[in-house]
């Protein structure tokens, strides 16, 4: 049985890079036809289904967000936890992918994941912003 949303996103995209030495605010874009009451983020490891991402990798904002299109970011720390606290020194991370899904009557749409995955820049010079 297939069940459609009077809502879809499309198209979520975020910066290239993100800091290993410190917090990053990690940009975001993605095409919303429709509206939704809340959108749960996904902060996982590229390859890692965002069904498996931890607590501390997921964010939940909850407002209504109307299309057609929805920027903002997301503060990460280079562990990946959203909003958490940085560590001090460097350490080599993976790869990582940002994952969305609508709310709306509190149920939830599919998964959409980023057309892009982010990378990890541990330069000192690190500046992410697109």
């Amino acid at each position: 049985m297939e069940v459609r949303l009077p809502y879809k996103i499309v198209r979520l995209e975020t910066q290239p890079t993100y800091c290993t030495q410190g917090n990053t605010q990690l940009d975001f874009r993605l095409t919303l036809d429709g509206w939704v009451e809340g959108l749960l983020f996904y902060w996982v490891p590229d390859g890692t289904p965002p069904s498996e991402a931890l607590e501390e990798e997921t964010l939940y904002l909850e407002r209504p967000f109307a299309g057609p299109e929805v920027r903002g970011f997301l503060t990460v720390s280079p562990e990946g936890r959203v909003l958490g606290a940085g560590t001090q020194g460097i350490e080599v991370r993976p790869d990582r992918r940002l994952w969305v899904r609508g709310v709306r009557g509190g149920v939830l749409g599919p998964y959409v994941g980023a057309v892009n995955v982010v990378r990890p820049d541990s330069t000192s010079f690190c500046d992410p912003s697109w």
